[in-house]
């Protein structure tokens, strides 16, 4: 097989998107792509159709590449297009959160904060500290965004974020460290209602009926189930549905013998107001050892953590 060497014919294409390509082209592509149309992205862009189209032609004579092509309902995008729509998107994303922070500046606030977390991280430690953090900085502007720790790193590593909440990466490069506060291991959960409810040491026999809310396979707790779930109860039954949306979940939760694993570090999510009867936890005849979960901590530039960051540190 012959190896291809793409380095050169991408530098080349780097540098022609970074001389040519302008915003309002990358606004284009995405208006295309929701309308399918070049009249209706005009419209949406508030631009004559031809300078939408001469702009969308400039695009491609730059690049050299066809980006859409016309079918029966219209236009749709190229491989090539699409993976050009993918960058306009997070570069639109971004300048919306630069700016949403430019605008908290100009309106009065001191400095600001980018920040990212994991679900269980934010309900376990961010949320608590930034209580605590803005008792004492009120005019600092938090940006925080959640989502998956592996995309958030890279957020991170892109100079995009200030820090991460998250669980210990497996891979991380020198130029930043992870700080764990803290423990964190998988429970299992039902409604309130369960039958299993306050029944002690609940055995795998009990739950060969029951109907699970799977975690999604991209975040650790999916591995306990995989390992730990499966092996136990190898024709065990699950909704066609993985999410890490509390708000699903508590509603799957709600179906009759519905049970799932979660980090415990998500409970307070579960329990809104800090009422009690959001969940129960069911107490499984399962070793600790088998239920532990890699601590939740920050992940941080290593050189120097920014200011604020230490500040709010400080109050966990």
């Amino acid at each position: 097989m012959t190896k291809i060497n793409s380095l050169p014919e991408s530098r080349r294409l780097y540098s022609r998107l970074v001389r040519h390509v302008r915003l309002r082209q990358l606004q284009l592509l995405l208006a295309l792509q929701r309308s399918g149309s070049v009249v209706k992205a005009a419209q949406q862009l508030d631009m004559s159709q031809s300078a939408a189209t001469q702009a969308l032609a400039e695009l491609e004579r730059v690049l050299d590449l066809r980006l859409f092509e016309r079918h029966a309902r219209g236009m749709r995008a190229t491989p090539a297009g699409q993976a050009l729509i993918d960058v306009a998107r997070g570069v639109m994303r971004e300048l919306e959160d630069a700016a949403e922070t430019l605008a908290a500046i100009r309106l009065g606030a001191s400095a600001a904060l980018r920040l990212g977390a994991i679900p269980a991280a934010a309900h376990a430690i961010l949320g608590p500290l930034l209580g605590r953090f803005y008792a004492q900085q009120p005019q600092v502007h938090v940006d925080v965004q959640e989502g998956e720790g592996a995309r958030l790193v890279q957020l991170l590593l892109a100079g995009a974020l200030d820090a991460v909440f998250c669980r210990q990466p497996a891979l991380l490069p020198g130029s930043h460290v992870f700080a764990p506060l803290l423990a964190d291991e998988a429970v299992f959960i039902a409604a309130p209602h369960h039958p299993l409810s306050g029944v002690r040491q609940v055995p795998w026999a009990q739950l060969a009926d029951a109907r699970w809310v799977l975690p999604t396979a991209s975040i650790t707790v999916r591995d306990i189930f995989e390992r730990v779930v499966l092996a136990e109860l190898p024709q065990a039954q699950w909704f066609s549905v993985s999410t890490v949306s509390l708000a699903v979940l508590q509603g799957l939760l709600a179906q009759p013998g519905a049970v799932t694993v979660v980090p415990r570090s998500i409970l307070p999510g579960l329990h809104p107001g800090g009422a009690a009867a959001g969940v129960c936890v069911l107490d499984m005849a399962v070793p600790r050892a088998a239920l532990a979960l890699p601590p939740l901590g920050v992940v941080h530039a290593s050189g120097a953590m920014p200011a604020l960051l230490r500040q709010m540190l400080g109050l966990s």
